[in-house]
């Protein structure tokens, strides 16, 4: 994270269903990583950003203040650990769609 010399990693729980097992996943990850002093750990829970449905602003125009609010944390981080079930031999729509709304940042330039 930024003027900081420890790795930055953000923490991102993919899932956003009532009664989800994620968090308990990435809590244990989470008290493990904080055990190291050369990790900064920042969680990111996509139920909590409340992203759009959808990939408005996405080819012009504005975007959602979600979606903005959400990019530094992107771009900040060093590395990404994503906690996610399976639905449908997929990941869930709301890691796509935050996938989807970033370029740049996941690119660690």
């Amino acid at each position: 994270m930024p003027g900081d010399d420890r790795l930055g990693i953000a923490l991102i729980i993919g899932s956003v269903r009532d009664g989800r097992v994620a968090p308990l996943v990435a809590n244990w990850f989470a008290a493990q990583a904080e055990r190291r002093g050369d990790l900064a750990l920042d969680v990111i829970d996509l139920a909590e950003t409340r992203l759009p449905d959808g990939l408005r602003g996405h080819f012009g125009g504005d975007r959602p203040e979600e979606v903005t609010a959400l990019r530094p944390r992107v771009d900040e981080a060093d590395a990404f650990v994503v906690v996610t079930p399976e639905y449908n031999r997929s990941f869930p729509a709301a890691l796509k769609l935050m996938i989807d709304s970033y370029h740049r940042e996941w690119a660690g330039a």
